[in-house]
């Protein structure tokens, strides 16, 4: 069982892959975010008037998994329709959340691997301090949020079963996520409703978290994680019931398509 799960993700992986040299799949999954990383510091760095770019680093950092969780992840279902392999997933006896889950193994890998690259840039390229912080607690925060980025965009996969605009979907996801994160913004700026969405939004948590290590106090560390992990948890669960759903109106109504 743990063998096949672990050789389907691998499957998985070789898909997303294939049309892709090594050296260009990494500038995809790594070097693109990057870029994209630095970008958004600079801006930060003009408008705001300040050398003191650690929160942007931070925030954008963990948005480095945007490429891999998000539109890695929110485009499985859509890629399965085209490959045809979609009627024998949903026909098939087995279960779906590991099959669900083993398609966001590697993209959770490649987005701890960019963000690790992207705290590592801001320290050479915006001179961010990491000397007196715990590199254990920023790992353990760095898990959980790409964790939970991963279920989220798995919940966002199964949209590809409800509708057929999942560009559009992602894309204005991936926005969404820059505002009510707090990467970009301020959490504590934002109007009640904003501060209510940002709550229920993946490494909203994780990016507070990360910002507690860098100040004296760290108490509220361990319960920002946690609701970091309860979020993902819930992501998961409800990727798990809409499949479940789509499932049963296509045994149904004989269609795959819920559009």
């Amino acid at each position: 069982m743990i063998y096949r799960f672990f050789d389907q993700a691998y499957l998985y992986h070789k898909g997303r892959r294939a049309a892709f040299q090594a050296e260009e799949f990494a500038l995809m999954q790594i070097g693109y975010p990057l870029i994209t990383l630095v970008f958004y510091c600079l801006i930060a760095s003009y408008s705001f008037r300040t050398t003191n770019l650690t929160s942007w680093v931070i925030g954008n950092a963990f948005l480095l998994c945007t490429n891999a969780c998000i539109f890695g992840l929110g485009g499985i279902f859509a890629g399965e329709r085209y490959y045809g392999r979609l009627r024998s997933i949903i026909a098939s006896p087995s279960g779906k959340l590991p099959l669900i889950l083993a398609n966001g193994m590697y993209p959770a890998l490649f987005a701890i691997c960019a963000s690790v690259c992207g705290f590592i840039v801001g320290s050479c390229v915006f001179g961010v301090d990491f000397s007196g912080v715990n590199l254990g607690l920023a790992a353990l925060a760095i898990l959980c949020a790409m964790g939970s980025a991963a279920c989220f965009g798995l919940f966002l996969s199964v949209f590809g079963l409800i509708s057929d605009s999942m560009h559009l979907v992602l894309n204005v996801v991936s926005y969404l996520l820059m505002i009510f994160t707090g990467a970009e913004f301020p959490v504590s700026q934002l109007p009640l409703i904003g501060r209510i969405i940002s709550q229920l939004m993946p490494l909203t948590k994780s990016i507070s978290a990360m910002n507690l290590l860098f100040q004296p106090d760290h108490s509220r560390f361990a319960v920002l994680l946690l609701g970091e992990l309860a979020t993902g948890a819930a992501y998961a669960l409800l990727a798990r019931a809409v499949f479940g759903f789509a499932e049963r109106t296509a045994q149904r109504t004989g269609r795959f398509d819920m559009f």
